[in-house]
């Protein structure tokens, strides 16, 4: 997967519109588990990124805690709404998470609106090895 991180797309002109249509910020909290929702799955890890024209965008890298949760990553967004007859405007960014030992990438569209906390859910299925 080709991505640019954010500190290197801060340099391009796309990122002066990027951030012109995205001047306010919403925060994310992802939960990461298996056994459905009973076991925690620390060390995974946690991608976050967007298409931004012709760049794949890395706005966050890291990787879960002992309780399988990453908080607080901050991410721009369009303005908040405060007018109540208004839609809501909101951003969209990728979420990968990746465990050795379990199934696949797991990859999610999450939708990130200004002033918001969202929590996003991942579940992680073990990979099954036959003749074991």
């Amino acid at each position: 997967m080709e991505y640019i991180t954010l500190d290197e797309f801060k340099s391009f002109p796309e990122y002066k519109t990027f951030i012109r249509e995205n001047p306010d910020t919403g925060i994310l909290k992802i939960n990461v588990f298996t056994a459905g929702g009973a076991i925690p799955l620390s060390n995974t890890n946690i991608l976050i990124m967007k298409q931004i024209g012709n760049y794949n965008v890395l706005f966050f890298n890291g990787m879960t805690n002992s309780m399988g949760v990453i908080d607080d990553i901050i991410l721009p967004t369009p303005e908040r709404i405060t007018n109540n007859t208004d839609l809501p405007r909101y951003t969209f960014y990728e979420l990968s998470a990746i465990h050795t030992g379990y199934q696949d990438i797991k990859q999610y569209t999450i939708s990130m609106f200004g002033g918001t906390k969202v929590i996003q859910y991942v579940r992680l299925t073990p990979e099954v090895i036959l003749g074991v």
